[in-house]
């Protein structure tokens, strides 16, 4: 549900060609989470949010100087092991976020798709001519022993304008090379054609396990996903998440029932007035790598202080940081 920004050359019409090539060995593969890992671990406590810090070029309105310094504050935000976030689109925004969440979190990637400098490898569909980036980015308390961005080759509607992708990190977390992979998926956009945002998610989860299949990663390391999925955890597309990522559900989902709310979230209700409720958000462990016996996914719903924007000599305030609440996993 949640928008996106702006692409790069033709590629619409194979779309569904791609996802039906990539994902046809796997509508028939065994639900992810009938697999058994062959490790236990102790649970990696990772935060994924989606900010809603669109560029100011494109959303001169909505406070993102004054919110990114709020969330990096906010008390949901501390305490993590790894925190990853999405829909960091405007640059001094989401710099001004990282700097100032340094101290808890002295290591990071650069920002999906802004550029290749800073990053181990770029991998995918990488363009620097691309109006917008990614908007994802990692932060974590642990050392970062390896960081690669790839970006995605499907998209549609707005998300056709932006480098979206996925970050690839390896940690250091206690001498455990722990692997971790954060994204921002297709989003569900009146510019794509029916049943096209769910394909290209599809064709999306298919590329992004191709990657980590091809890395050969030991079974005894964990490996995560974590990010806004905008697939919702109530639909029936649910399970083909599950399976095209080849990840478990967490054993329980707590806190709010969504974390796109429409109706509680200040910012969500404005900007999507009588939409559904979603639940968007998630941090999931790969099945056949080493996973805790047992792991929650907490949906924090949270308010901020109000605040105002004006706009044509409207003001307008908000109780929220994000039209998204933040989940933690751990």
């Amino acid at each position: 549900m949640p928008k996106t920004v702006l692409r790069r050359t033709p590629r619409l019409a194979a779309v569904a060609c791609t996802a039906a090539a990539l994902l046809g060995p796997l509508a028939t593969a065994p639900a992810a989470h009938a697999e058994s890992a062959p490790v236990t671990v102790q649970p990696l406590n990772v935060l994924t949010y989606n900010t809603f810090l669109m560029s100011t070029n494109l959303y001169p309105n909505w406070g993102q100087a004054y919110r990114a310094k709020a969330i990096a504050a906010a008390d949901v935000f501390q305490g993590h092991d790894v925190v990853v976030l999405q829909e960091a689109f405007d640059n001094a925004a989401s710099d001004s976020l990282i700097s100032q969440a340094s101290a808890a979190y002295p290591y990071h990637t650069p920002v999906v798709g802004r550029s290749t400098s800073g990053w181990d490898a770029t991998s995918g569909s990488y363009s620097s001519t691309t109006p917008e980036d990614g908007g994802v980015t990692l932060l974590s308390k642990w050392p970062i022993l390896r960081k690669e961005q790839y970006i995605f080759k499907d998209a549609c509607g707005a998300d056709w304008w932006s480098n979206k992708g996925f970050v690839y990190a390896v940690l250091n977390v206690n001498g455990v090379r722990t692997h971790v992979v954060g994204t921002h998926l297709q989003s569900t956009d009146s510019g794509c054609s029916s049943g096209q945002p769910a394909t290209v998610r599809a064709a999306q989860l298919a590329a992004m396990r191709s990657f980590i299949d091809a890395k050969q990663i030991p079974a005894s390391e964990p490996v995560l996903l974590a990010g806004d999925l905008n697939i919702n955890s109530h639909d029936s597309e649910y399970p083909s998440l599950l399976s095209n990522a080849n990840v478990v559900p967490a054993t329980a989902r707590t806190g709010w029932a969504n974390s796109f709310d429409t109706v509680d979230n200040s910012i969500a209700a404005y900007r999507y007035p009588g939409e559904p409720k979603e639940d968007l958000d998630y941090v999931l462990y790969r099945a056949d790598h080493a996973r805790p016996a047992t792991y929650t996914n907490q949906v924090v719903r949270f308010h901020s202080a109000p605040w105002t924007v004006s706009s044509w000599g409207t003001s307008y305030t908000y109780n929220d940081l994000s039209d998204h609440y933040p989940v933690v996993g751990g």
